[in-house]
């Protein structure tokens, strides 16, 4: 008896307005994030609304961003991953002068 493979078996669910459980996810926590700022008072109205309109916008754009056929989260990896094998931090062993033996001389 042959059997038909279905050839979708490799992409991911989706849930709700076609995002996938993790981008779900980012816009779920972009929205309770810019929330709970926009509800704390620590600032002034107007800067609360900056911060939060800026919050939700990264996970909008985390949710649904694509680039070049390419999430956002993708490309983000990428970069660090990118930054962290380019650019080496390198400590030294000696210690940096204190400001009063600079001061006494």
């Amino acid at each position: 008896m042959p059997a038909r493979v279905p050839l979708d078996v490799d992409l991911e669910d989706k849930l709700l307005y076609g995002l996938t459980p993790i981008r779900l996810v980012y816009l779920v926590v972009a929205l309770l994030a810019g929330f709970a700022l926009w509800s704390s008072p620590w600032s002034l109205p107007a800067v609360r609304v900056v911060v939060s309109v800026v919050v939700i916008g990264v996970g909008v754009a985390m949710a649904w961003g694509r680039w070049r056929a390419r999430a956002t989260d993708q490309w983000l990896s990428d970069i660090a991953i990118f930054l962290t094998r380019r650019y080496r931090l390198m400590w030294r062993k000696g210690r940096a002068p204190s400001p009063e033996a600079k001061s006494s001389t």
